[in-house]
């Protein structure tokens, strides 16, 4: 079964990577790096600063707790003990791939830091807000950001799936236990 699994997870990861033109070479070789998250990382504190105003910096407190909670699971306690290889990495794949300026990463690929630690922020945002155009917006960064992932190579749409499923069960969680 798990076999299955992991070829149905390949050929959906080959699928979304061959999916390519320059365009979107351009645009998800910029989107993946850190530099263009610090721009949504700003909106989302100023977002916190003009609507939540009072308590703003509880909950930007409470969203960098999340992030690092995140990151605790996903690179301390899951990546390491699941030792799953990147699709870039992976010998069956590497010459199916497309790779977009020689871009390739060589830690372990489950689960997506990427997907846990956007998918997380848009969850604490949403509950936090309760307004649906930042929402929207939000969850939409964390989409794409995340499908960059799979669209470079980097990882299979299963370590992207259950990422972002960490994401959002870690935001949720957070904002129960520290966010009232």
């Amino acid at each position: 079964m798990l076999d299955f699994i992991e070829n149905v997870d390949a050929k959906i990861s080959l699928f979304i990577n061959n999916l390519h033109c320059e365009l979107l070479d351009f645009l998800m070789f910029h989107i993946t790096h850190f530099y263009c998250s610090v721009v949504v990382y700003v909106v989302v504190i100023l977002a916190f600063i003009v609507i939540k105003k009072k308590q703003c910096l509880k909950d930007i407190l409470f969203l960098i707790l999340t992030i690092a909670v995140v990151m605790i699971i996903v690179s301390v306690v899951i990546k390491p003990n699941v030792a799953r290889l990147r699709p870039c990495n992976t010998a069956e794949l590497q010459d199916l791939l497309h790779i977009v300026k020689g871009y390739t990463a060589t830690s372990f690929s489950f689960v997506s830091s990427h997907a846990a630690t956007s998918f997380a922020i848009a969850t604490f945002a949403y509950l936090s807000f309760g307004k649906k155009y930042i929402s929207i917006l939000i969850f939409l960064w964390a989409f794409i950001y995340s499908y960059s992932r799979i669209y470079l190579g980097v990882h299979f749409f299963g370590d992207v799936l259950c990422g972002a499923l960490l994401g959002i069960l870690c935001g949720k969680m957070m904002k129960m236990v520290f966010g009232r």
